[in-house]
Order: structure tokens, then sequence, then C-alpha cells
């Protein structure tokens, strides 16, 4: 029974009144009819087609060319002079292209003679290698599908009057069924890529991600190990809330675009969830490991989000693990990962390689309130870094600046860490917000400071704890809250500590802004003393900052 592809070229031999060799021409025909019912890729069906030609037609340069979605064609498969290229891009440029002209026209160009179809002008296949130019006879046909020209078969001989009417008909037919395999691999292409890739960002998919990964596994040995890394964006159901879903989608292509800089031949970089990326590489030397994911997590850094004045930046808890030291599976690596990623957020979102908590060192003695430092230490990851910070600051300011007895600087050390335990009443949305309060949560959150003091209060030893953090946000000038108390009506250690609280909170990077420069700060500070501050706290901490040795 004939194929398909055989009946098209009978009929079209019958027409043209028949030929001495049809035999032959049959047999390259069921030859390429063969090919084409193949799953071969492209390249494999033209290094196929190739090698049959020559048997059944004069073909020193074969070579198929395509058209792009630009508009632009070139060359993606020479048979040239018995070498094979695959993807040589070379550009079809002219106006006297013959191969333009029939993408152009639909129409066949043949002859046995270059004045007929390569008139003076017509750019050569090799610039760069003139003497394989060489080509007497040609012919040039349309590769066809779905209706349109999509590209060009051309078969080229260096005899004079190589082709007939007849071999440009097989021709013909081959380039239209080539046509055909082209635009099915085209189409494969473009649904294996829909079926790998997450549709909003572009980036691979977890499908896809979990097949790199296994393969990665495979081949990953302590010498050249594999490194799985996660990154988790945080709070981000909150700022979808508040600005919308489709600001949320431009701040996850912004993530992608940045984490597709990293992505090569050994790198991976794919979305894992709604706002969960994953970066997969796949060997490296394990010294480049840690610093490899920093470089990442640095640059992810750098991205904010800019409304109505605010710059809000973007955080990025990143957990990270290696195989085969850590694990040496799949789901194992990948909730290690995880796990790691969690530890991320309550560590200012630096990359996690442990499985240990790398805790924050906390000055002070908090017996019998355990439960409120837990609570606290679970807070969200920029309440939990303002607190350990303050805390810092207070240790090192009143061991080496601030003129304080033993039992003063006790109660300056636990109340520096314990002056937002209200926050721990304050709702999360308001909380964790990525961006201006209204005034009705900005009210709520001035509440935080009697909270404390009534969570505090009852519990023995932290009476006068208490009550400097009730008063940690009352200002010199009297126009503090919660109940409008003034200069020296405020404890001392409360005007301490709300020194160094606002410091901290303007140094670091925070839900709704970029921290400023230390100089700034304590400029600040300056400028709000006698009003909001206490001046001699002011310049007690402005003198031990600028005084104090470097690191």
């Amino acid at each position: 029974m004939a194929t398909p592809l055989e009946d098209v070229f009978v009929k079209d031999h019958a027409e043209v009144g028949g030929r001495s060799h049809v035999g032959s021409d049959r047999a390259l025909m069921r030859q390429t009819a063969s090919l084409l019912a193949t799953d071969l890729s492209l390249g494999e069906l033209f290094e196929r087609l190739t090698s049959m030609l020559p048997e059944y037609l004069d073909s020193s340069v074969v070579f198929i060319a395509l058209t792009h979605p630009d508009g632009t064609a070139s060359i993606e498969y020479i048979y040239d002079h018995g070498e094979i290229r695959r993807y040589p891009h070379i550009p079809i440029e002219g106006q006297r292209s013959r191969s333009l002209e029939v993408i152009r026209t639909g129409e066949v160009i043949w002859g046995n003679d270059p004045s007929v179809w390569a008139p003076e002008g017509s750019n050569p296949i090799n610039k760069d290698r003139p003497w394989t130019n060489d080509t007497i006879s040609a012919i040039f046909v349309p590769m066809r599908a779905g209706g349109a020209t999509i590209g060009v078969l051309s078969v080229q001989s260096t005899r004079g009057g190589a082709y007939t009417p007849d071999d440009v008909e097989v021709v013909a037919a081959i380039g239209h069924y080539v046509g055909v395999a082209v635009e099915n691999q085209r189409m494969y292409q473009r649904l294996q890529h829909t079926a790998d890739h997450d549709p909003l960002t572009g980036l691979a998919n977890y499908p896809r991600l979990a097949r790199e990964v296994d393969w990665a596994l495979r081949r990953a040995s302590p010498e050249q190990p594999a490194t799985l890394a996660v990154f988790d964006l945080v709070n981000f159901a909150a700022f979808n809330e508040l600005y919308g879903y489709g600001e949320g989608d431009a701040v996850l292509k912004e993530v992608s675009q940045v984490l597709a800089e990293f992505a090569d031949d050994q790198v991976v970089v794919g979305r894992f969830g709604a706002d969960v990326f994953m970066l997969l590489r796949k060997a490296s030397d394990p010294a480049d490991v840690d610093t490899f994911v920093a470089r990442v997590a640095a640059r992810l850094a750098t991205l904010s989000y800019r409304a109505n004045g605010n710059t809000i930046p973007i955080w990025a808890a990143c957990g990270y693990a290696v195989a085969p030291a850590d694990v040496a599976t799949r789901h194992a690596l990948v909730s290690r990962c995880i796990d790691r990623a969690r530890l991320s957020r309550q560590q200012a979102c630096r990359p996690v390689r442990s499985d240990e908590f790398d805790t924050f060192a906390l000055h002070g003695t908090f017996d019998g309130i355990e439960t409120i430092v837990t609570a606290l230490l679970d807070r969200d990851p920029y309440t939990r870094v303002h607190l350990f910070d303050v805390n810092a600051l207070a240790e090192a300011w009143s061991r080496e600046g601030l003129q304080l007895d033993a039992d003063e600087r006790a109660m300056f050390l636990q109340a520096s860490f314990l002056h937002d335990a209200g926050k721990l009443l304050v709702s999360d949305r308001i909380l964790v917000k990525p961006g201006s309060l209204t005034e009705a949560e900005f009210e709520a959150v001035r509440q935080h400071a009697f909270y404390g003091e009534q969570i505090l209060a009852p519990h023995h030893g932290f009476e006068r704890i208490s009550a400097i953090v009730g008063q940690h946000h009352e200002r010199w000038d009297g126009r503090g809250y919660p109940r409008g108390l003034k200069g020296e009506e405020i404890s001392p250690l409360a005007r301490a500590v709300s020194v160094i609280d606002v410091f901290s909170a303007m140094v670091a990077d925070r839900p709704y802004h970029r921290g400023v420069s230390e100089a700034d700060a304590i400029a600040e500070l300056r400028r709000c003393a006698g009003t909001q501050f206490d001046p001699y706290y002011v310049e007690a901490f402005a003198a031990w900052r600028e005084n104090r040795a470097p690191g």
C-alpha cells in the first residue's frame, strides 16, 4: 500500500507524463516518507535525508532555511560538501536572495545555470569560505505548513544541467513534508514549553524542576555537589491584600527576572509555589556553594516596590541544602530547604544552610517570663530582629558609654528586649503590613506600649520593667503616648530605650522603608532632641556611637 507521500508523487508524476527513473524516485519518496513517520528531531531527520539524497539526486549542498517570528529568516541546517552543520544561523539577506523570494511568493525557483537562478548581486551561503560557493545547478522549494510558507529547502549541484523538472517535483514534495515536520517540531516545543514553564513568570515550573533535581542528584558527588535553594517572599499575602494581585504579579515577575540572571547550563530557576521560588545548581565547587547563594540573595535584597511615595523592600527568606552531603533524595532535599527558609525568616532573611538555629545573643535575665520571650522570638522577622538589635545596643552602650549601676543596667537590658512585648496583641495584618498605616491602624499600634505594660506587670520581678515598657513612647515635650508624660515624669531608662529604639528602626530595613545611614539617623535624633527625646540621652548616645572603635 502506497504511503500518502507516494500518492502525492505518483499523481504529480502522472500529470507531467512520466520519466525514465520512476523507480528511483519512488524509492527516494518511500524512504523520505518513512523518516517523516518517525519521531526524529528535525536535526536527525535532516542528517538522514542528506545521507539518502546523493543516491538519487546530485546534491553537493542541501540546506533548510527557516522563518522567525520577527520576519527574518536564516539557514539552520546545511549539508555543505560532505559536512553537516546544525544551527549555523546564517542570515538570509538582500533583495536578490532566492530563498527570500521563495518565502515571499511561495513559488519554486530552479535552474541549471547560475544566470537563471542566481542573478548578479545575490548573496553566497559561505562568504567566509568562497571556494565552496561553486554551485551551478540549484533548486529552491517552499516548505509549507498550515497554509503558510515557513522556510525553504534547497538542493544544489556543482554540475551544470544536473536537474530535470521531475527532480524539481520530487524536491518540492520532500520540501512540503519537511515543512510539516518542522511545524510539528515547533508545536511540540511550544507544548513542551507550556508544560514545563510557569505561565506568569516564564520560569520552570515544579514538574520540570523535579526532573532536573532528580537528574542532578543521580550525578552529584562530594567533589561536584548539587545545590538547591528556596526563596520564600515574606508576607506576600499581605502585600497582595494591600496593593492587589495585579501589583503582586508585577513583583513576582520582577523577582523572576532577577533570578533568571543566574540561569545557565548549570543553573535552573523555577517557581515552586505562589510566592516561593527555587534555584538548582546542578554541580559546582563545594567551596563556592555559600558564596553563590549569598550572591543571589544579595541581588534579591536590592529589589523594592514603590507606591504612594513609599519604597517597600521585597524580603525573600532563603534556605538551601547540598547533595549528597545533606540528603540524597529530592523530597528530603526540598523539605530541608523549606525548613531552613523558615529559620531564615527568623534571622532577617539571611541565607540559612544549617538546621541548627543560629540565634542572636540575648543579653539580660528573663527568668519567669520565658513564655513571653519565646512568643517574641516567634514573632515576625522584623520585630524579632529589631528586639535583638535594640538589646545589643543597650548592652554595648551601657557597658561602654552609659553610666548605670548594676541594678539599672540589668533593668535596661531587660526593658530593651521587652519594650515591644505589647506587639504580641497587635494584629499580624497591621504589624507586617508592607506600606504606610491608616490612622486607625496607627492608633492600634500605639496601644502596644500600654499592652506591654499590662502583660509584664503581673510577673514578679518585672514590675519596674513594665513601667519602663509602658513609657518608652512618651515624649520629652509631653506629646507622646499612652499617658502624655513629660520630661522628668518619664522614667530615665524609658527615655534611654526610646533613643535606641528609634535609632534601630531608622537604620534597619523595615517593611515600609529602606534603612538610612547611621550618620543620618544620629542627625535625626539630634534634630528631635528636646521635643521627642531627652537631649541628655541623645548626646550621650551620639557621642558613644561617634567615638566607639570601628567594628
